[in-house]
C-alpha cells in the first residue's frame, strides 16, 4: 500500500477520516467517488453513477469493498470492531433493592 495512487490507499484515507465508513460499504463508496472522481458522484443520478462508474474512472463497488476488507486487515485500528484500548475505565454498579 505504498503507492499513492491504488484503491486500498484512498480506502484507507477515508477510513482514517471518516469512522462512519468503516461500519458502512454505501458510505465509503459515497465518499470515495465524491473525493477521488473528477464529478461529484453525489450530485449526479444513481443510474448514471452505476452505468457509468468506468466512463468516469472510478472501480466499481465491489472492488471498493474488497479494498475495505484488506485495508482493515492490514490496519486492525480501522476495523469494523477495533480493539479497546486499556485506559482505565469507569465501572457503574446499580443495584435495586
Amino acid at each position: 500500500m505504498n503507492h499513492l495512487r491504488t484503491v486500498e490507499s484512498k480506502v484507507l484515507e477515508i477510513l482514517k477520516d471518516c469512522p462512519a465508513s468503516r461500519y458502512d460499504d454505501m458510505l465509503l463508496i459515497l465518499r470515495y467517488y465524491n473525493r477521488f472522481g473528477y464529478l461529484r458522484a453525489g450530485d449526479m443520478p444513481f443510474e448514471d453513477v452505476v452505468m457509468n462508474c468506468k466512463g468516469l474512472g472510478l472501480p466499481c463497488f465491489e472492488s471498493i469493498r474488497r479494498a475495505r476488507q484488506r485495508v482493515q486487515s492490514c490496519f486492525p485500528e480501522y476495523s469494523r470492531n477495533p480493539q479497546p484500548l486499556n485506559i482505565g475505565g469507569i465501572c457503574i454498579v446499580i443495584e435495586v433493592s
